[in-house]
């Protein structure tokens, strides 16, 4: 048989069937404190993981994530399209004086979400089924259902592929944190909303502006990055992210972007951030 990571997505489907990953999985990537994670083989970042000895699935935006969080020390973070919660569960490990909220539209991808939380006894975590948007009110989302999947990609945006349709609350971030009083910043956000990035950052203007927050962003059209980038303050610096290489790129406008489509956004220079990330910064 192939390697893992050669596999087609087919390939990788049938390879699930016939060796189901079932139980309370251990997550141990480079050096992020151990934690655990559900997987009734049907969470497909687990199994990513798992079976490329946890070196297969967005390696390189993990760790900075981690690393990202070594100057946080306290505050709020923002983990929106948490899915299963990977992201909640590392700033949850590494920071115990933050407090994260983590949203999702999928009712399965926040119970799931949720038994993560309890497994690994984390109080730090509030999960909000919200589509995060430029607007307050109802809006429908897509999806596909298939088997052995907890969640399909899910979006406010329609494409071919879903059709199935459902109605979620939908909050514009800026409100929410109104709402809830935060008394400290926000100091790092993730977002991964298949292809609402630009809904999303509309409705947390007010946040960028007055808590400069870093922010991981997964951007599934790169037509679409330079729109994503007129929505940050100008004084926000962009660096391509290199899922293989451990790598973050400064991008200019003659940049060639890499394959991937996840990207950081912040105000920290590369002096800055060479003193906190384990990776290369060109």
């Amino acid at each position: 048989m192939k390697n893992y990571a050669d596999l087609t997505v087919k390939m990788k489907k049938e390879f699930w069937k016939l060796n189901p990953l079932i139980g309370n999985i251990e997550i141990k990537v480079s050096d992020i404190n151990k934690f655990f994670m559900v997987c009734k083989n049907d969470d497909t970042v687990v199994k990513e993981l798992y079976w490329t000895n946890f070196n297969g699935w967005e390696l390189t935006s993990i760790v900075l994530w981690k690393d990202l969080l070594k100057l946080v020390g306290g505050g709020n973070i923002l983990d929106i399209g948490a899915y299963s919660g990977i992201y909640s569960l590392i700033a949850a490990q590494h920071c115990n004086k933050c407090t994260i909220f983590a949203f999702d539209i999928q009712s399965n991808c926040i119970s799931r979400l949720k038994e993560n939380i309890d497994i690994n006894g984390f109080t730090n975590i509030f999960v909000n089924r919200f589509a995060c948007t430029d607007f307050n009110g109802k809006i429908p989302f897509y999806y596909y259902k298939e088997e052995d999947i907890i969640s399909s990609v899910a979006s406010i945006k329609e494409n071919k592929m879903n059709d199935l349709e459902e109605i979620v609350e939908a909050i514009r971030l800026d409100d929410f944190s109104d709402r809830f009083e935060f008394t400290e910043d926000i100091k790092l956000i993730k977002i991964d909303v298949e292809g609402a990035e630009q809904s999303t950052l509309l409705g947390l203007q007010k946040i960028l502006k007055k808590s400069s927050p870093d922010v991981l962003i997964e951007v599934n059209k790169k037509n679409d990055l330079k729109e994503v980038k007129r929505l940050f303050p100008n004084d926000y610096n962009l660096y391509d992210i290199n899922e293989d290489l451990l790598e973050l790129k400064k991008v200019n406008w003659y940049t060639r972007i890499s394959e991937y489509r996840n990207y950081l956004f912040t105000k920290k220079n590369k002096s800055q951030l060479k003193t906190i990330f384990i990776g290369k910064i060109k």
